[in-house]
């Protein structure tokens, strides 16, 4: 029943000649049509009418198809039967969280770290004097381990607090395998994952540059003004060689870029960055052109998972994660900083944020008389330039190389003897993370000085 209201709530969320119809509205007409039946509660009829509004926004045109246009298809041809269809159609049961209400939430109830209760309440005969029926649920979940344990129990405990003030909100989507629990990882005074917060030094910031099989990490710290390349110096740099397969598991992809975020937090807590910045617009690189190996380069993991898991994570450590425009950073990073290409940008797009956090609008660094002609070596420049478009233009039309090459493990390398190995570039090579996740974090200095090294 739910399912059809987030439906009802998807197809009323504009009216017919395109404008925006008010969430009020939208809920007055979801309970129009299901009140009738007595299956919902108003609070699970709000809870659709804010999935149908949530998704119509990502879809304003009105076409999504709920069970996937793959599904529609199997459909049509007769490959799935009229039940199979509306099985595949179903959508999670949600329900918001709301910290007035017991346990912060209204219809879900966690008891402990392995049960959870599900009641529903409706009024028989309607108004305050009729009869309340309430279809009662007990859902027995699997008992996890390590930190989902942890969680677990902490976030029980909180919600078994009694006082009002000390409740907070806990959402829930329950499908008839899985129970996903969301709420602020902030709200856990004791979460797995909170780190001791360090005292900032100003003008200091971590950038990340993420690229479909290499991720650059670079600490920047600007002495002078935030604008000009020559004050910025780059402290530290690393880089991390995802080597993932295309289909590699959804568990694994977030495993590793679970590492990757780990030790970005390090990186910046070593160097006492307050701030972690990215490249705006992530989320939208997609490709589905002819080519079937770059389409799979781009987009076999998630940009923004890492963006939401690195600010969830961030911010237990008492870091700020600041996105900022990046266009022309692989031309300005590696013409200005000694560094791989990803590290180089990265560089780039943490100077672009030190800029903006100093109040600085225009990011792109200033472009001063002799200034590339400092930093290009591969001949003379143009007098013409004027801006850092007609520098990344005219670099792009003579085919130069400006690009630092990334470093590489030889062929047979890889296993065992890549832990703590010297690499004939000068880069040391460990492995990401434990449990053998298939990524390789270099970096231009040994990271255990005392360890074995091994020289190919």
């Amino acid at each position: 029943m739910q399912s059809a209201a987030i439906r009802t709530a998807y197809s009323n969320a504009q009216h017919p000649d395109g404008t925006k119809r008010s969430e009020k509205d939208v809920r007055e007409i979801v309970k129009s049509r299901f009140t009738k039946h007595g299956l919902l509660d108003s609070w699970a009829m709000h809870c659709a009418t804010r999935v149908g509004v949530l998704k119509r926004k990502l879809r304003p045109e009105g076409h999504m198809v709920f069970g996937g246009r793959a599904g529609l298809e199997r459909r049509r041809k007769g490959l799935i039967s009229n039940d199979e269809w509306k099985r595949m159609r179903l959508h999670p049961f949600v329900s918001y969280g709301d910290s007035q209400k017991v346990r912060g939430n209204q219809n879900i109830h966690l008891l402990n770290d392995t049960t959870i209760v599900v009641k529903i309440g409706r009024k028989e005969d309607g108004g305050r004097s009729g009869r309340t029926l309430t279809r009662t649920a007990c859902l027995d979940l699997a008992r996890m381990r390590g930190a989902a344990a942890t969680i677990m129990h902490q976030l029980a405990e909180v919600c078994a607090q009694p006082e009002k003030a000390q409740r907070i909100n806990v959402s829930y989507s329950i499908t008839d395998t899985h129970v996903s629990v969301t709420f602020d990882p902030i709200d856990l005074p004791n979460h797995p994952q909170r780190r001791r917060p360090v005292a900032a030094k100003k003008g200091r910031a971590l950038g990340i540059d993420l690229n479909p099989n290499w991720i650059g990490l670079a600490v920047a710290k600007v002495i002078g003004d935030p604008s000009r390349t020559e004050d910025t110096e780059l402290l530290e740099d690393a880089l991390v060689k995802l080597d993932m397969a295309v289909d590699a598991s959804p568990e694994l992809v977030r495993e590793t870029l679970a590492a990757v975020c780990d030790r970005a937090i390090s990186m910046a807590r070593k160097h006492r960055c307050g701030t972690i910045v990215l490249e705006k617009g992530l989320g939208k690189l997609r490709s589905s052109g002819k080519s079937r190996s770059l389409n799979r380069l781009l987009n076999y993991w998630a940009r923004t998972v890492f963006v939401q898991m690195l600010t969830r994570r961030a911010r237990l450590a008492g870091i700020d994660v600041l996105e900022v425009w990046a266009g022309y950073s692989s031309t300005i990073g590696n013409l200005a900083f000694d560094a791989p290409d990803a590290c180089a940008s990265a560089t780039e797009i943490a100077r672009r944020g030190i800029a903006r956090l100093a109040g600085i609008k225009d990011v792109l660094p200033a472009l001063e008389e002799g200034c590339v002609s400092r930093l290009w070596k591969n001949g003379k420049v143009p007098a013409e330039l004027g801006s850092w478009q007609d520098v990344h233009r005219t670099i792009k039309a003579a085919k130069i190389g400006y690009r630092r090459p990334h470093p590489d493990v030889p062929i047979g390398a890889r296993g065992s003897d890549v832990h703590g190995t010297s690499m004939f570039c000068g880069h040391a090579v460990v492995r990401l993370g434990r449990r053998h996740r298939p990524g390789l974090l270099f970096r231009p200095t040994p990271v255990k000085p005392d360890a074995v090294v091994r020289t190919f």
